[in-house]
């Protein structure tokens, strides 16, 4: 499995406070060498928002871009990532 495909498998379990998700799947990519520049950006897009579910973007190297969507628990405490795919 590539390293962006491990990436990815490890975004989609992530939990954590909701104010440090940005951050954490920044992390991540970084920990996985995804952009050698280490320019990678994680935005909230709310256009892509689905069932429920806050939309994030990552763009790093080349215009590639994960897109990212997590629910917040019931207290709006915690963030789950329900899904992340490359684009």
């Amino acid at each position: 499995m590539s390293d962006i495909n491990n990436a990815i498998e490890r975004i989609r379990v992530l939990q954590c406070p909701t104010g440090e998700l940005e951050n954490r799947i920044e992390e991540i990519l970084k920990q996985y060498n995804i952009d050698p520049r280490d320019e990678i950006s994680v935005v909230r897009v709310s256009d892509h928002d689905a069932n429920g579910a806050q939309a994030y973007k990552a763009a790093f190297a080349r215009g590639r871009e994960i897109i990212i969507l997590a629910e917040s628990g019931p207290d709006d405490y915690v963030a789950k990532v329900v899904d992340a795919k490359l684009r």
